[in-house]
């Protein structure tokens, strides 16, 4: 496949991008569309507020009620759905090709008129809240908050509040604050909408034309720029939950690199090879060799849009063998840094992630889902094209290099969250 090509790009109103690509599946269209707005927007006093904007958008409008927006929705077998990401509200629809309009119709509408209704508001605080207070048991949750705090002060964008501070920030939110923030952050400026299947971009301008056209321009303040994580250390948070049967552990630290760096890929595939997926060397050493664990992998996280991030190791295991098993993961980790990974790894790995890639482009959820996440990056549609020769071109000695580069292991943050033995 050639986005370059097949992917048409335009710009029908300014601050509105569009790229529509047309598959060989029939009668479906699948829309998935962002702009600018999401938690790191959000009140510095209060996070949550643009998660909560976004969950209540198809709670009402000014024109139709919920319930008349399920029901037009389910009478044409559609849907569409809102949440927010870190920096972007996102939206997601999936339609018949003639029900196209409509379901434009209905996703502008509740991007631009939605009204917040009081009860609808305190069931879905009292839902969220219901679901974090629940999530306190989670040793898994529990663990990857304690060790992202351990790593980065709390001004910075990959920083997480604790599940009380949620639950606090989610009770205080008023339908004036949601209105506020609807009013000064929603619009046209930072807009991409991606739509693939069934499609004719003609139609599918004119839709977007007829339905956008006129909105308010976003007023939005740009981030500040990037933050450093915490400098490294040695450390260790435990946290005690009861009567669990498993206990989660996240070893890590923060690395000073960007996606956009050069290094990137090449500690990318270095860690994919320590933990990405089963046939990596954590998971054949520590679960199948040792039966140590249930799962274990690592990845690296956190680098987009100029933020440097973190890498981690996480692994679950009973109770009375989380000691073994840090050993045990330790050692796997302390080999692969000293020794590096081999050639046939490397050729391994470079298929595995080749092949996810265009797996991942056989359905139109995950075609637009590139397509999109490349645009909010303000990347070319050509990079898309030269992802698996990115992957292709990738050595061993680079990839060993970076690892030293970048880690230390004599600097781990270690986050045990379950039942103490």
């Amino acid at each position: 496949m050639k986005f370059k090509k097949l992917v048409t790009k335009e710009e029908p109103i300014k601050g509105l991008t569009s790229y529509v690509i047309p598959t060989k599946v029939k009668d479906v269209v699948t829309i998935s569309g962002s702009m600018l707005g999401g938690i790191l927007y959000s009140d510095k006093e209060n996070p949550k507020i643009s998660s909560l904007v976004s969950a209540m958008l198809d709670k009402g409008t000014q024109k139709n009620s919920k319930y008349e927006l399920s029901n037009k929705l389910e009478s044409i077998g559609a849907e569409i759905s809102f949440i927010s990401s870190n920096r972007h509200i996102n939206f997601t629809a999936h339609c018949l090709k003639p029900d196209l309009e409509l379901v434009v119709e209905l996703i502008s509408e509740q991007l631009r008129s939605p009204i917040f209704p009081d009860d609808e508001l305190d069931l879905l605080k009292k839902r969220m809240i219901g679901n974090l207070e629940i999530s306190k048991d989670n040793t898994k949750k529990q663990s990857y908050i304690n060790f992202i705090r351990k790593v980065y002060p709390n001004n910075h964008y990959n920083y997480r509040s604790t599940i009380e501070e949620s639950i606090q920030s989610i009770s205080l939110v008023t339908e004036k604050d949601l209105k506020s923030f609807h009013e000064k952050t929603f619009g046209l400026g930072s807009l991409n909408i991606a739509a693939a299947g069934d499609i004719s971009n003609i139609q599918f301008q004119d839709f977007i034309k007829k339905y956008f056209d006129s909105w308010n321009d976003q007023n939005i303040n740009s981030l500040d720029s990037a933050i450093p994580a915490n400098n490294r250390t040695q450390a260790i948070e435990n946290k005690n939950i009861d009567d669990k049967t498993s206990s989660d552990v996240y070893i890590g630290q923060s690395v000073d690199v960007t996606e956009d760096s050069d290094d990137y890929r090449n500690l990318m595939m270095g860690i994919y090879i320590l933990g990405g997926n089963f046939s990596a060397r954590l998971m054949q050493s520590v679960r199948d060799e040792e039966g140590l664990t249930y799962g274990i992998g690592s990845t690296i996280t956190g680098c987009g849009y100029g933020t440097t991030g973190h890498w981690y190791t996480w692994g679950t295991f009973s109770p009375n063998l989380v000691e073994k098993g840090i050993r045990s993961t330790l050692s796997v980790i302390d080999k692969w840094f000293a020794k590096g990974v081999t050639e046939r790894e490397l050729a391994a790995k470079k298929t595995t992630l080749n092949g996810s890639f265009q797996v991942s482009l056989d359905t139109t959820s995950g075609l637009i889902d590139k397509i999109l996440t490349n645009a909010e990056k303000g990347r070319n549609i050509s990079y898309l094209d030269n992802y698996t020769n990115k992957i292709n071109v990738l050595n061993k000695d680079e990839i060993n290099r970076a690892i030293k580069t970048y880690l230390d292991p004599k600097k781990f943050i270690t986050s045990i969250a379950g039942t103490k033995i």
